[in-house]
């Protein structure tokens, strides 16, 4: 058995079939090498069991149904059976060397890889490199052997890597971390995980995931698995990732909660305690993972979340695309870009394995998408690579593709299945969505949250990674679909007849199922000449409950969070010090912020410039949560006179905004539509003919329901 034999086993036990030739060009070798693997493994199972082997039919790979490929994994799952190239012992050794807690023999991992001791000398001559190009040093020392030294964080970076990246079928996320089958992967896992950790991990994240109502894609999943069995085993050791000004600025990340209650499931599960240090370096990790659903709206920094807007707005705007008809694709770009912009602040990156196919079928889109970044790359000092493009504009196809097409709910509920992030999986829903009106996406679902909840009220799956499932058929498909895809899709869809049949004019929304259940006492008191207003009477009161009952997490207008008690006209300030302090008076006379919320404001203008004079004449200060916001509110001052803000182009400024922002609250949604205000209304004319606190807030309205697409007198 070997890596090329393995992966080859794995498609044709999940039924991916490919072609001989289609192998030799994955592994860059020739057919006849793969011809000669597969002689080798028919050969093992001709002698062991007098099993027929692979064979090729109609130019594919097959296997007969016999044959127990599990089993025959469990037989090769070891180094006597397993053949290991010259880079997976190296692998090996390296994590054997760093996972080590003092000197390791040679003689010990000789016999761990079964290698000659001059073998494991050239390899580890080979590997000293390695190990100085990730900032660590391979020490030696006669009578001990071998120890590896350096920073705790990049240790741990160094673990990961051997084991997620090392593992993987060239970099293709098929059969990542947790596929009991991928026989090279596990004999990593093995090493850094003696204790048998992986199914408990495994659990205590996904509970996490649900409490705090996100779902990591499932390729970040497995990773994630892997960093947590890493800091068990390196904290038992007493190894701790010490805090530091930059760890500590984390504890106030958007994903700081969900970091939490993974700590608090680890320790308990555990017996360890993990430091403040652990805490901040687990958030700085989920902040650059890939989520299928998250809740995380808000960014550290108003500047990045006002950029963020801009390009939203610009984008749309070139595209021709109203944002309110799509405000569920744009808001997963809008997480996407702080993503973004979180891993280039780190100088880091990452590779979009769908490249080649995004850039061959979108080149134009390239080209949009780059056009409107500059303002971002020009804040972040960075040229934004074609990798992280092609992510961007896959994101901008799902909203292109979503909004030239129109379709209505269909009878077959199809569910998608995706491993590489939400971008993917909106434009796989966007395509099928168009290609198949009959159907309807009920949701969309990593492969780990999938097998664990085992949902029944599905008639298809359409998954990107090989499942299996019995609840329901499932179609394997690329992440950018072709018309290959399509036609097995539709070969599925003939042969489904739906569980669930759904008449439109049955549906009936919350609000109505409430009173149906409550008809029969109704209909014994209300008159029949009374009954409809009645009716009418509990719609109204039920939905206004609802609204009361549960605190906005995100706002979208900017009327919503203001009121005519916090707006004040021609007000006269000395300075833009001043006319901070009058906004945020405001808001401190309704005890939205403390006191300190207001020198918060006037701190980050002072160390980070006039960023907040956003357009000509318009300022919107603000502060972190920290700094004392209690709840969510704006208050809004016209100036007697304008001032300047020491702005390069909007100065003078004649309109204050002041915002208080507590933690968990995003006014993303509300920053979109105001800046669409000030990019295409008269914005400063009409308000300055305002002329009372009644009539701006009438105004504001009007300017909202015109860019939010509703109507207005």
């Amino acid at each position: 058995m070997n890596r090329r034999i393995n992966k080859i086993l794995l498609d044709i036990l999940h039924e991916k079939e490919d072609s001989l030739a289609n192998y030799a060009k994955l592994f860059k070798v020739s057919e006849q090498t793969i011809r000669n693997d597969v002689k080798e493994i028919n050969f093992q199972l001709e002698s062991s069991g007098g099993n027929k082997g692979i064979y090729l039919e109609d130019g594919y790979l097959q296997i007969p149904k016999e044959v127990d490929l599990k089993e025959l994994f469990k037989t090769y799952a070891s180094f006597q059976h397993y053949h290991l190239t010259l880079d997976e012992r190296r692998t090996i050794l390296a994590l054997l060397l760093i996972t080590s807690h003092d000197y390791v023999t040679t003689y010990y991992l000789s016999e761990y890889l079964l290698v000659s001791r001059n073998t494991l000398v050239s390899d580890i001559e080979a590997l000293k490199k390695w190990f100085a190009k990730n900032d660590l040093i391979l020490l030696s020392h006669i009578g001990k052997g071998y120890k590896v030294a350096g920073d705790e964080i990049k240790i741990r970076k160094a673990m990961t890597k051997l084991i997620i990246f090392n593992g993987l079928f060239d970099y293709g996320y098929d059969y990542a971390l947790g596929w009991e089958n991928n026989i090279f992967q596990n004999l990593l896992l093995d090493i850094i995980d003696s204790d048998n950790r992986y199914q408990t991990v495994s659990q205590l994240l996904m509970e996490a995931e649900k409490e705090e109502q996100l779902q990591l894609s499932d390729f970040s999943y497995q990773e994630m698995i892997c960093y947590l069995i890493i800091m068990i085993e390196r904290i038992k050791f007493s190894h701790y990732i010490e805090t530091s000004e930059t760890l500590e600025g984390m504890l106030e990340s958007s994903k700081s909660s969900f970091a939490k209650a993974i700590i608090k499931k680890i320790e308990e599960a555990y017996a360890i305690e993990a430091t403040k240090g652990e805490l901040g370096y687990l958030i700085s990790i989920l902040r650059r993972k890939s989520y299928i659903k998250n809740n995380g709206r808000k960014i550290d920094s108003i500047e990045i979340q006002i950029l963020i807007n801009e390009f939203i707005f610009n984008l749309a705007k070139e595209m021709d695309i109203k944002y309110y008809l799509n405000g569920d694709l744009f808001d997963l770009l809008e997480n996407h870009l702080k993503l973004l912009i979180y891993r280039l602040s780190l100088n880091d990156s990452v590779v979009n394995v769908l490249f080649d196919e995004i850039y061959q079928s979108y080149p134009e889109m390239f080209e949009i998408v780059k056009r409107n970044l500059r303002e971002i790359e020009s804040y972040l000092e960075v040229d934004i690579q074609q990798n992280e493009l092609s992510f961007i504009v896959m994101y901008a196809m799902a909203i292109l593709e979503n909004s030239s097409n129109t379709h209505s709910k269909g009878q077959i509920r199809l569910r998608i299945v995706c491993n590489s992030g939400s971008g993917t999986a909106q434009l796989i829903k966007v395509k099928l969505l168009s290609a198949f009106p009959q159907i309807s996406v009920i949701s969309v679902d990593s492969s780990h949250a999938l097998q664990k909840v085992q949902p029944d009220d599905q008639d298809l799956i359409v998954s990107t990674v090989p499942l299996k499932f019995d609840q329901s058929p499932v179609v394997l498909v690329n992440p950018i679909l072709t018309e290959q895809d399509i036609v097995r899709i539709q070969k599925a869809l003939y042969k489904i007849k739906p569980r669930h049949f759904i008449d439109q004019d049955y549906l009936i929304t919350k609000e109505e199922a409430m009173i149906e259940n409550f008809l029969p006492i109704i209909q014994k008191y209300i008159d029949a000449g009374e009954y409809q207003n009645f009716l009418s009477d509990i719609e109204s009161f039920n939905r206004l409950n609802e609204r009361l009952t549960a605190e906005p997490q995100e706002v979208s207008r900017l009327t919503s969070i203001l009121s005519v008690e916090r707006i004040e006209l021609d007000r006269r300030c000395e300075d833009w010090q001043a006319a901070i302090k009058e906004a945020g008076r405001l808001l401190l006379a309704d005890e939205l912020i403390t006191e300190e919320y207001i020198q918060g404001m006037i701190q980050m203008v002072v160390e980070n410039d006039s960023y907040i004079v956003i357009s000509p004449g318009v300022a919107i200060p603000h502060a972190e949560f920290s700094h004392g916001a209690k709840k969510i509110g704006a208050s809004f001052v016209r100036l007697k006179e304008p001032i300047n803000f020491n702005h390069q182009k909007n100065d003078p400024v004649k309109y204050v905004i002041a915002f208080s922002l507590p933690e968990g609250v995003s006014i993303g949604t509300c920053l979109y539509y105001f800046t669409e205000i000030l990019a295409t209304e008269n914005f400063l004319e009409i308000m300055d003919q305002c002329r009372s606190e009644q009539e701006v807030m009438v105004q504001l309205r009007k300017l909202e329901d015109k860019v939010m697409g509703f109507p207005y007198e």
